[in-house]
């Protein structure tokens, strides 16, 4: 079967019209680089317009047009950190990332899931696949200052971590007592 000029003029057409939106996806997917794993304190990849907009967003920590949770007035720089922040932080966590995710919350804060739940927090692209469920990455102070209210503070906090430890060292031990019968 012969095409016709007249539909091999319409496909022509259709192939330069589809380079050129090809072209302006392009374009605008330069324009919106993501940043790499640990810019600016972060561990997602992530788009550093979208990042800046969570940055500087006010919202009070109702969720925003975007979705996101947020709360007023958050900063990236270390600056905005007080003397009294300062000593109420472990070695872990001098030049960390503001924003921690839930497996990282439960497992260094000990806090359980029902309270990450009321922490503030901001939802980034899945760094696995886009087509996995956004991850919720919560604000470690938030997170920090609900688990030090919850243990009594600091110490209380570096207690119970390392209780959990030794009780998770003696389970494995058990089970590994076990193993051949």
């Amino acid at each position: 079967m012969a095409l016709t000029e007249e539909q091999r003029k319409r496909i022509d057409e259709n192939r330069k019209r589809a380079l050129k939106i090809r072209k302006k996806k392009q374009e605008k997917k330069e324009e919106n680089t993501t940043s790499s794993v640990f810019d600016e304190g972060g561990f997602v990849q992530e788009n550093k317009k979208r990042k800046i907009e969570d940055i500087e967003a006010v919202g009070g920590g109702k969720i925003g047009d975007s979705g996101y949770k947020k709360e007023e007035g958050i900063k990236q720089s270390a600056s905005n950190n007080s003397d009294s922040d300062n000593e109420s932080l472990e070695h872990f966590e001098i030049n960390a990332s503001q924003y921690i995710s839930q497996t990282d919350a439960q497992r260094l804060y000990c806090v359980p899931k029902g309270t990450l739940d009321v922490c503030t927090y901001v939802e980034k692209d899945n760094p696995h696949n886009k087509g996995f469920a956004k991850m919720k990455l919560y604000l470690r102070k938030d997170v920090r200052k609900r688990a030090h209210k919850r243990f009594g503070g600091k110490e209380g906090l570096i207690l119970e971590r390392e209780k959990r430890r030794k009780k998770r060292s003696a389970k494995d031990l058990e089970e590994s007592k076990n193993i051949f019968g």
